[in-house]
């Protein structure tokens, strides 16, 4: 190997010394002719007239034409070429000389002045062969010192050899004749051997030494032949050297169309695609670069048409061009879109060049032409402006169609399944779905897809047809091949592209595993957030068709969109689960709502039913004892029936009060709105409060507006509240003071009654006066509680005033007392009222 590579090295470096030394010497010999009188025509050692003319040299403008052979100059026999280019340099510019010429054995005279010759001149005859000729050289030499595997390579250089030599030695060649002719006879005459050895070798991809000899030999040797006899005839007799000279000209011809046909014979053969399109790059380039010159050559030579020979040479390029192209492009993408580019620019072209003869010839002679009018271009520019991309559409469709035997359109088939992927539902649906359609639409075997999102908790797979695989060792190792330096920016590979391409040599057999166990012919990575996170992988085609550059460029669209998509419908997916969740919960959560409600609904029945139990044998204990209390009992006996009639009233409160809560959550006690006299209320309570004091150092006073008489209300639950307020009041007040204030108000939605029960008691504080409002809560719930009460109180109050319309507020502070205020309406609203009836 390392041999090998000093062999290539050393190869290389003697090529490009040889080409600086021809180069340098083209460029030091040709520059000394510039701006130096020369006759308008240049000529062969042997004194017949070059192929080499420009529209205003005053050779071809006289009636020269190529091969003419000139006998005499002004009278005087000519021998040698330099006699014929002295008389010209040492001439003033515009000096006529008479030529006599030979032509078809016919004798012309000629009177031909002499001009300057201009770089404009050189550039445009000979320096296009100097520039042609080395972009030829480096374009061709590129393969082998990039090392293409194609064992092309190496002729191919050979071949771009001989034409460097041939085009940059033609100005020597017409002129000092300094390199010896055979070099540029050899030069020309080799090309299209060179080309022929190029064609079978890219056809079966092995050394013709080995598999066809006798062919090598042959076309070699007709190479030599034919260079022979150039170079014996060229001092021989003139007619039988110009037979020879163009017998040359009609082999290279005949060299590009063997080249061509060779090619075309391979693509009949059942070759891979990435082959197929690698041969087909190369074909487009040999009709451009091999034929169309060649046979531009035979058409001036022997027909003397009048073509531009030097610059019918400059399409030459496109030859090494594709093949140096196609040998190091592996790509399937990149080969495809290349040739494909290429043809449809060629028929345009063709096209174009069609329309304006049309229009030339059509138009012309009604509108003007060039040296006379400008209206010709300029109606063909406008036009060409109008229909450019419509007529570039419809040859993209025509090569589509009947060229490549397309068997979809590539745009409906991105639009149809683009629309599919822009659906809303779950990744493998999703992921199934893309996978029929594809197979469906390409008609392909089978399809797989392996999909590891971030999201989800395992990988996402999807076949077309049942494979084992083992899809977590399959997503690693492509991932980690797809993130060395052997594939930018995430490219889909084929099998073809693995096996034959250099820079997967290292991990070939790493992907190969990959193609086997999926059985495919194309991998296409699946990319978001600039990383690797599946990959889709399509079989091969059910009719035997290879893959295309469009189908890797549809599927590459195609897959990109699919990132996307996975990504959302596992997204959707999650959200549908955790939406299925959330019902789930929630019907619990409604199910343990009504079971709380029943239990409580229950616990209410029981209540009420213990407290209507309780009220009888209650009653009759009060009963019973007020009746003892009226007779004369001794003292201890008294106070101990005090004491029972007191506690059994509290009792009887209490279930009154555990009744009305349980009532009024039930929505069971209506409201009796009437007109209550707020006074005759207070009397009573004053009487009750007095009652309940006791001679407790406790001062009860009642605070109200003169103005106040009636409110109305439902009697028996203001009375009830103001009695739970004043009760409580007097509970947590040991000294001090308890006050009743009454006042009205007025807001924006009518007047309002304020009963405030004020006390200087122990108070509340800010974080508890929302609780106590609470129903069954107090502030002190330990069994050694110093207060007592079950927490129904407020509760129910809080209860009653809304029933009111009213409601209740508390302002207290710990140690210095509450205020409770209870608002309600003057006057009760309609609703309210239609309640009541």
């Amino acid at each position: 190997m390392a041999h090998q590579s000093r062999h290539r090295r050393g190869l290389l470096v003697v090529l490009a010394v040889f080409a600086f030394v021809v180069v340098s010497g083209t460029m030091l010999f040709s520059f000394q002719w510039i701006y130096k009188p020369f006759p308008g025509f240049f000529l062969h050692e042997n004194l017949t007239v070059g192929p080499y003319f420009l529209p205003h040299w005053n050779g071809g403008a006289a009636g020269l034409q190529s091969l003419d052979q000139i006998v005499s100059v002004n009278g005087a026999q000519i021998g040698r070429r330099a006699e014929v280019y002295q008389r010209a340099h040492n001439a003033p510019v515009g000096t006529h000389f008479h030529y006599q010429v030979i032509r078809n054995s016919k004798i012309l005279d000629l009177t031909i002045p002499t001009m300057a010759f201009t770089l404009q001149d050189w550039f445009l005859s000979f320096g296009v062969y100097v520039l042609t000729g080395l972009a030829f050289f480096v374009i061709g030499v590129a393969p082998y010192c990039f090392r293409a595997a194609s064992p092309a390579a190496l002729p191919l250089s050979f071949m771009v050899t001989a034409v460097f030599v041939w085009f940059e030695s033609t100005f020597d060649f017409m002129t000092d004749g300094i390199v010896p002719k055979e070099m540029r006879i050899f030069g020309m005459i080799l090309t299209p051997s060179a080309g022929i050895h190029l064609a079978f070798l890219l056809k079966s991809g092995k050394p013709l030494r080995r598999s066809h000899p006798l062919i090598l030999v042959f076309i070699y040797s007709m190479a030599a032949l034919l260079g022979w006899l150039n170079s014996v005839t060229f001092f021989g007799p003139v007619d039988l050297w110009i037979y020879t000279f163009r017998a040359a000209y009609v082999f290279a011809c005949v060299g590009a169309l063997a080249f061509l046909g060779i090619l075309g014979s391979a693509l009949k053969n059942n070759v891979p695609e990435l082959e197929r399109s690698r041969l087909r790059v190369i074909l487009v380039g040999a009709v451009l670069g091999f034929l169309i010159p060649t046979f531009a050559t035979v058409l001036t030579s022997t027909f003397q048409w009048a073509i531009p020979y030097n610059l019918a040479m400059i399409s030459t390029v496109f030859f090494p061009l594709s093949v140096a192209y196609a040998l190091l492009k592996y790509s399937l993408f990149d080969l495809g879109n290349t040739l494909k580019a290429g043809l449809t620019r060629l028929l345009l072209m063709v096209f174009l060049l069609a329309l304006y003869a049309g229009i030339f010839f059509l138009v012309g002679p009604s509108v003007g032409i060039y040296d006379k009018d400008p209206l010709t271009p300029l109606f063909f520019s406008v036009l060409v402006v109008l229909i450019f991309n419509p007529v570039l559409r419809g040859i993209e469709r025509v090569v589509d169609r009947y060229i490549y035997r397309q068997e979809y359109d590539p745009v409906k088939v991105q639009s149809e399944i683009s629309l599919f992927l822009r659906s809303l539902m779950t990744a493998s649906v999703l992921a199934e779905g893309f996978l029929k359609q594809v197979a469906l639409r390409l008609g392909l075997e089978n399809a797989v897809l392996i999909y590891r999102s971030q999201a989800a908790q395992s990988d996402l797979v999807a076949m077309t047809r049942g494979i084992e695989l083992d899809s977590t060792t399959l997503i690693d190792r492509a991932r980690a091949l797809w993130s060395t330096e052997s594939i930018a920016g995430y490219r889909g590979v084929s099998r073809g592209e693995i096996v034959t391409n250099p820079i997967f040599e290292r991990q070939r057999q790493d992907w190969l595993v990959i193609f086997e166990t999926l059985r495919s012919e194309l991998l296409i990575p699946i990319v978001f957030e600039h990383e690797v996170r599946g990959l889709a992988s399509f079989s091969a085609k059910r009719q035997g068709n290879e893959y295309r550059g469009d189908d890797l460029r549809l599927l590459g669209t195609l897959t990109d969109q699919l990132a996307l998509s996975l990504e959302n419908g596992i997204r959707y997916e999650q959200s549908e689960k955790s939406k299925d969740e959330y019902r789930r919960l929630y019907d619990e959560a409604e199910g343990a709502k009504r079971r709380l409600i029943e239990a409580d609904r229950i616990k209410k029945d029981f209540v009420a039913n213990v407290c209507h139990e309780l009220r009888t044998p209650v009653s009759t204990l009060i009963g019973f004892g007020e009746i003892l209390l009226d007779r004369d009992v001794p003292g201890d006996s008294r106070e101990i029936l005090q004491r029972m009639v007191n506690n059994g009233q509290d009792l009887s409160n209490l279930m009154d009060s555990l009744l009305d809560f349980s009532r009024i959550e039930a929505d069971a006690v209506p409201n009796r709105f009437e007109h209550v006299n707020v006074k005759e209320i207070l009397g009573g309570l004053e009487i009750m409060t007095q009652r309940l004091i006791r001679g407790r150092p406790i001062e009860f006073r009642v605070n109200i507006e003169s103005a106040i008489e009636t409110i109305q209300s439902d009697p028996r639950k203001l009375q009830q509240i103001l009695v739970q307020l004043l009760t409580n009041a007097l509970k947590f007040t040991d000294k001090g003071e308890v006050e009743i204030k009454i006042r009205t108000f007025v807001d924006e939605t009518g007047g309002f009654l304020e009963i405030a029960v004020a006390d200087t008691g122990i108070g509340i504080d800010k974080k508890d006066q929302e609780v106590i409002f609470e129903g069954f809560r107090q502030l002190d719930g330990s069994s050694t509680r110093h207060y007592g009460g079950t927490g129904v109180g407020l509760g129910l109050c809080k209860k009653l005033a809304g029933a009111l319309g009213g409601k209740i507020t508390v302002n207290s502070e710990v140690g210095a007392g509450s205020v409770f205020s209870l608002f309600l309406p003057m006057t009760a609203n309609d609703q309210q009222l239609e309640a009541v009836h």
